[in-house]
């Protein structure tokens, strides 16, 4: 009876514990070997600083999902993924940068055309954001709006505009460069 009587208190006392793990908590005790496995395989200070960052908004995102599980392990498996997908970007891009393309015979001449199909591809990365990303993001970049008035008009944190914004800007240069690659791989 004793022994059931101390599991018991272990566990309530287990709970409680967890119950009280604050996201500042996991990202103080966390986010210094998050950057060091980073940067020891980017060798980059900023790439490994952004795969942090990346991994602790998806955290703060996930949070009432993830407290259940191991978040020491959430968290390195994530960042381990964010550093995979960077390491691919720098891939594609030394590859596209090293590689020679013919000087177009009229290029000025085409430099109207390249900038449309541009704002096309633009719109079309705005269009496939998600509605509070896109709204936030057209009120910032189109109708110039401050972050303040942004978050006063949606009734968001000046923060939530600032995630918005970056995410945003992150997807539409993601889209933009998948476009060109095809454009490249298509013509060239």
């Amino acid at each position: 009876m004793e022994t059931s009587n101390t599991a018991h208190s272990r566990s309530a006392a287990t709970s409680q514990h967890e119950d009280a793990v604050t996201f500042d908590d996991v990202y103080n005790r966390h986010w210094k070997p998050l950057y060091r496995t980073a940067f020891r395989i980017l060798k980059n200070e900023q790439a490994a600083e952004d795969i942090v960052q990346d991994t602790f908004v998806r955290l703060w995102e996930n949070w009432d999902t993830i407290l259940h599980i191991n978040i020491k392990g959430w968290l390195f498996t994530t960042s381990y993924h964010l550093v995979l997908k960077n390491l691919k970007q720098l891939q594609a891009n030394e590859s596209i940068e090293q590689a020679t393309f013919p000087e177009p015979l009229a290029g000025e001449a085409d430099e109207p055309i390249r900038t449309r199909q541009l704002q096309l591809q633009v719109e079309t990365c705005v269009g496939n954001l998600p509605d509070q990303c896109r709204r936030v993001y057209t009120m910032s970049k189109r109708e110039e709006f401050s972050i303040k008035r942004i978050a006063t008009e949606l009734g968001i944190s000046p923060k939530t505009v600032e995630y918005h914004v970056s995410t945003a800007l992150r997807r539409i240069r993601q889209g933009i460069s998948r476009a060109t690659l095809f454009v490249l791989f298509l013509f060239y």
